[in-house]
């Protein structure tokens, strides 16, 4: 019999979110083991449920990052990530620490633009203008992320002469005095500064959101003065 390796089994669970626990018995003892193992861990940790004989996959984001833990590559996984959940995993990063969280602002008066996420720390008085894009590798990095950046720029450009209609929708950007524009992706690399902008990957997106004022610093971030920012102190 030629047995089924932990990379076919999460390609199922990815895929089809739900799966029969019968998968488990097609792997070799090996990949069986380390699945089982996998299993254990998400389970504990709310990325899985065991349903009688079916496992459901409940925070895949969460699965995706998880594997290196496990001495899994997660590349060839992170094509079933939904734009949504890609979004919703970065809020929820945010949201633990504490920043208030604005999803998917479109604007459609005069300068059209939409803003994928948008985070506000009260304390920094900063807001994170974010881009999220699902590349898939990190070829297609090389070839539109000049594009990307100079995009992203003219959101953050638009915004500025447009705060105040903005400010209307979201009010807590009166509070704040700098914007930095992001990109997160969901490819592990380490963080590029393109044009002042730093490319983040998902996997250290939660040691950028903790140690955001050293990135700021070291990588030499470039912060754009919010034009409808109100001192109240």
């Amino acid at each position: 019999m030629n047995y089924l390796d932990v990379h076919y089994f999460l390609e199922q669970l990815f895929r089809y979110r739900t799966i029969s626990k019968h998968i488990l018995s097609l792997l070799s003892t090996e990949h069986r083991l380390k699945a089982l193992s996998l299993l254990r861990w998400c389970t504990d940790n709310g990325i899985v449920e065991e349903i009688d004989d079916r496992i459901k996959l409940v925070k895949p984001v969460e699965l995706l990052i998880s594997l290196q833990a496990f001495g899994i590559a997660p590349d060839r996984f992170n094509l079933y990530i939904a734009w949504h959940e890609f979004e919703q995993y970065i809020s929820r990063i945010f949201a633990e620490f504490n920043w208030y969280v604005y999803l998917n602002y479109v604007h459609t008066k005069a300068d059209r633009f939409q803003i994928d996420v948008i985070s506000i720390n009260d304390v920094l008085k900063l807001a994170l203008f974010i881009e999220c894009k699902r590349w898939k590798s990190l070829s297609k990095i090389r070839y539109s992320i000049n594009k990307i950046v100079e995009d992203h720029i003219k959101r953050i450009e638009k915004y500025m002469r447009n705060c105040e209609w903005v400010c209307i929708k979201i009010p807590k950007l009166r509070s704040v005095k700098n914007i930095l524009p992001v990109v997160i992706i969901p490819i592990d690399f380490d963080p590029k500064v393109l044009d002042g902008v730093p490319i983040i990957s998902i996997f250290k997106l939660h040691d950028f959101v903790v140690n955001i004022d050293v990135y700021i610093d070291s990588l030499n971030l470039k912060l754009y003065r919010n034009r409808c920012y109100i001192d109240v102190t």
